[in-house]
């Protein structure tokens, strides 16, 4: 009985082996599918990863123009927010300049409370076009010449000796804001020599 019962006990241990293999082999193949998804799901995160840090630099550049933009905004509307009352201010300037030169001049060593008068409002009307200078807006000139169709307003033409197209007087100045035409120069131009002196 003895020898039998050994004998059992053998095939029983063959029989437990063999299950043991077999787990063992599941298990093996159970670590490998395992192992081999794994790997499947980090490379996924993987490439998850690559996308989400490209969009962020994306927005990260998004935002980075946006802001760059809206400071040029904001420097540009701080440049320009005095353009209304700039051009406000010119007409009263142009009506000063006019009641300055309709004052005669041959007349001013005679009378001495005229001459300090004069002397007075042009002090005056210089400290107005270098303030005008401190806040961007700046007078050119325009005589003499070639005209310009941006920045210049023909209101009439005249025979000159000056070759055509040439300012021959500028009625009013003309302003700049910045690199931005704020008025152009009200001006006559030449139309050249008259036929008939040619």
């Amino acid at each position: 009985m003895k020898k039998s019962t050994t004998e059992n006990e053998k095939k029983m241990d063959k029989t437990f082996d063999k299950k043991e293999l077999k787990k063992e082999g599941k298990t093996s193949k159970n670590q490998h599918s395992s192992e081999a998804n794994n790997q499947k799901i980090i490379a996924d995160l993987k490439i998850k990863l690559k996308e989400a840090e490209d969009k962020l630099l994306r927005e990260l550049a998004e935002n980075e123009n946006l802001r760059k933009r809206h400071e040029k905004e904001s420097q540009e509307n701080l440049k320009y927010a005095i353009r209304n009352f700039s051009t406000e201010l010119l007409n009263v300037t142009d009506n000063f300049q006019r009641a300055l030169s309709s004052i005669p001049r041959e007349n001013l060593g005679e009378n001495v409370m005229l001459k300090n008068l004069v002397i007075g409002l042009e002090a005056v009307e210089k400290e107005i076009y270098e303030i005008f200078e401190r806040n961007g807006v700046v007078r050119f000139e325009s005589l003499e010449k070639k005209f310009n169709p941006e920045i210049h307003q023909a209101v009439s033409k005249k025979n000159s000796d000056k070759p055509e197209g040439t300012i021959i007087e500028e009625l009013a100045k003309g302003f700049m804001i910045g690199e931005r035409l704020l008025r152009p120069a009200m001006v006559v131009v030449s139309s050249g020599k008259n036929q008939e002196e040619k």
